[in-house]
């Protein structure tokens, strides 16, 4: 009777460690079964067989679930690396790469099954009618069962039961993306050819490829994608948002008419589960998706392709916080693939390796189809401005729409007024859980927490002296809207954020919708890269400043990230590109910097703060969060924990915003050595013994918590 060791679903750190067990058959690595842990049934994942226990009574497991292994060699790897590097337990690793089928855990979400008829060996005589309608539909089998039904209608119960028919299950399948008109390759531009030979030539398996805005870095992508698929290998594309996976899906199935798997967190737990069987089945060479796709069961990568490397939404925010682009990195060097990292404001880390030749830099300089848009500063401070809008881009507005072309207004800012304060007492509504502003959400007339997403109703009354008097200063997307609507009342006006992204396949019909008859995008930042309108002549930027006066120490590279992408909108065909950008400080380096389309001039004034600071990427860096009911209890475990790292360089203790009414307090740690700091960190995680006060570990943060 072998005996077995597993790890158990709980993914707390103190439980990263395998258990015993004893089973009545061999058991391959990477099967899940059942098995009673800590008085409960639990799921447990099969890491391999151990000698007997001498000094306890193994258990045995209660059921084998599984007939093979969901985890192949290559990502048991990649869970070791995971949780070495983001200090986190080998169980949230398991669970992050499979699909919620598959999950390790109790609660596991069932496998959708539906009925199907497929042709038996029956010799009983038929009815003429049933005979001939079999005869017609045999060779249509098997099939679904309410397909077949719909045809046989009252002979179905005859086939069944002489044995013409028998009834099996399937594994749901889910339709998830439609055909696309084919989508014949464009004459490539002379930057294109020269950026394909080096990336294909080239020795060096990771690139990155700086292009600018319009530059032709998609159609790069697909003429290296071509090339690996007629190799007989597969390819990965990756887009850091579920709205710009559409755009991607419809370039990539126009241009290769074959079946590929998409991957991203708005399917349904069977299609999601759908898609991860086609790619372990070998049935897809093509997967396009959001940073979960990069955990997909390949069995023979040929190349990974990253788009808009730069952006956070390609960080995890849970356990393990792991970046998709060292997982890219990790399953490029395992699979003897080239990795191709692209973007228009590439970030400062990967710059910088690209700078000493880490990565092979590879430049896009010059737009396909006309020159880079034109850009004009709009001081706030000078000028005639009305509800937040200069009028010099109201007039631009009301220009583009007499020429029927195109406009797109960020506004990084969702709701109608962004905070709740009260004339009389100055009260500003706070929520319960996160102790920050609620805003006002005027459609469905709610309070929100942009942080946590929880919903109050509004009663416009203040909690403190209960006066109904608030003051209207601001401006969210919501509000934006309304006025742009009561301004332009003949314009028709297309909203996308969080709000009217939130039901499936949203973004996709928002964005069909202002291509085929909109005249004004409106939008969060989600609106400022990817998006491809031949249309779109004029971008207005309102609020420019408001992401440079954040604490965090990226606050001007996300800045200068999101005004660079956003201008990159406008004059993308033959039609010339305008954008207005409000700000109240013009001379401020990004402005310059965006003004002149200018990367690099970024880039070094950027990194010379980043030295003086000892910030990324010249140093390595972890937080650690202590959570409590009383900030007393937080302060107290972050300064004990402080006391015990005197060789390390940390900031803090510093206390942040609440989560789930408990008061958080930061630590920051930093250290030359990306191996010392995980050192570290494990070192403190395994002696941490606080039930009291929850710590949660970052390693790695692309933002610091506020």
């Amino acid at each position: 009777m072998p005996f077995i060791q597993v790890y158990v679903e709980p993914l707390a750190l103190s439980l990263n460690q395998m258990f015993t067990y004893h089973s009545k058959e061999k058991l391959e690595r990477g099967i899940r079964v059942k098995v009673e842990f800590n008085h409960k049934e639990m799921v447990a994942i099969v890491m391999g067989e151990c000698e007997k226990p001498t000094d306890f009574q193994a258990k045995e497991i209660l059921e084998v679930l599984d007939e093979k292994p969901l985890l192949n060699d290559e990502l048991f790897e990649l869970a070791e690396y995971m949780s070495n590097t983001y200090v986190a337990s080998k169980m949230s690793c398991f669970k992050t790469m499979l699909p919620p089928s598959l999950r390790v855990q109790s609660k596991t979400k069932p496998i959708i099954m539906e009925e199907w008829f497929e042709q038996g060996e029956g010799m009983s005589s038929l009815t003429p009618k049933a005979k001939e309608l079999f005869e017609k539909l045999q060779p249509m089998l098997p099939m679904r069962s309410s397909l077949f039904r719909k045809q046989a209608k009252t002979h179905t119960k005859q086939l069944l039961e002489k044995g013409y028919i028998r009834s099996i299950k399937r594994e749901k399948q889910e339709e998830i993306a439609s055909d696309y008109e084919e989508d014949r390759p464009p004459i490539l531009s002379e930057d294109q050819e020269k950026a394909i030979e080096t990336i294909r030539n080239e020795e060096n398996s990771t690139f990155l490829l700086h292009g600018v805005t319009g530059s032709g870095k998609t159609e790069v992508f697909l003429q290296l994608a071509k090339e690996t698929i007629e190799q007989g290998k597969q390819v990965l594309f990756l887009v850091p948002e579920i709205g710009l996976t559409p755009l991607m899906i419809q370039r990539v199935k126009a241009r290769f008419q074959q079946k590929i798997a998409i991957y991203h967190s708005q399917l349904s737990a069977s299609e999601k589960y759908q898609q991860y069987q086609m790619v372990k089945n070998k049935e897809v060479q093509i997967v396009v998706g959001t940073r979960s796709a990069c955990f997909m069961p390949f069995h023979d990568l040929g190349l990974i392709l990253m788009d808009e490397e730069h952006d956070t939404s390609y960080k995890q925010d849970a356990m393990p916080k792991y970046h998709t682009r060292d997982i890219a990195l990790f399953r490029s060097a395992y699979h003897h693939c080239k990795l191709v990292l692209a973007s228009a404001t590439p970030s400062l880390e990967s710059y910088a390796r690209a700078y000493k030749g880490l990565y092979t830099l590879v430049e896009l300089k010059r737009r396909i189809a006309k020159s880079m848009p034109k850009i004009e500063l709009v001081d706030l401070r000078e000028g005639e401005v009305e509800g937040g809008l200069s009028k010099n881009l109201l007039d631009k507005i009301q220009d583009r729409l007499a020429k029927k072309e195109q406009t797109i207004l960020l506004l990084n800012r969702r709701g109608y007024l962004p905070v709740m304060k009260c004339r009389k007492c100055e009260e500003t509504i706070l929520c319960p859980d996160c102790g920050i502003a609620l805003s006002y959400h005027r459609s469905e007339n709610t309070l929100v927490c942009h942080c946590c997403g929880n919903t109050y109703p509004n009663t416009n009354t203040c909690p403190k002296c209960g006066s109904h008097d608030f003051y209207q200063h601001g401006m969210g997307t919501e509000k934006l809207e309304g006025s742009i609507q009561t301004k332009f009342p003949e314009a028709k006006i297309v909203r996308m954020d969080a709000d009217t992204t939130r039901k499936k396949n949203a973004h996709q019909k928002l964005l069909k919708a202002f291509e085929e008859e909109g005249d004004i995008l409106i939008g969060t930042q989600m609106v400022a890269k990817g998006l491809d309108f031949p249309n779109v002549t004029l971008v207005g930027i309102l609020q420019a400043d408001a992401g440079l006066v954040r604490s965090d120490y990226r606050a001007n590279e996300t800045t200068y990230e999101m005004l660079e992408q956003a201008s990159g909108r406008a004059g993308r065909a033959d039609k010339e590109g305008e954008v207005l950008i409000q700000t109240f400080d013009r001379s401020h380096y990004v402005m310059e910097s965006v003004l002149n389309h200018d990367y690099r001039k970024f880039f070094q004034t950027e990194m010379q703060y980043r030295h003086l600071g000892n910030y990324p990427p010249f140093t390595y860096m972890a937080t650690l969060i202590f959570s409590h009911a009383e900030l007393s209890q937080a302060l107290f475990e972050a300064r004990k924990v402080k006391d015990e790292l005197k060789e390390q360089r940390v900031l803090g203790p510093i206390e942040i915003s609440m989560r789930q009414k408990k008061k958080r307090v930061r630590l920051l740690l930093k250290d030359k050595s990306q191996e010392h700091l995980e050192t570290t960190i494990w070192a403190l995680a395994h002696r941490y013994k606080s039930n009291a006060v929850k710590l949660e570990i970052n390693m790695h943060p692309l933002m610091l918590e506020e």
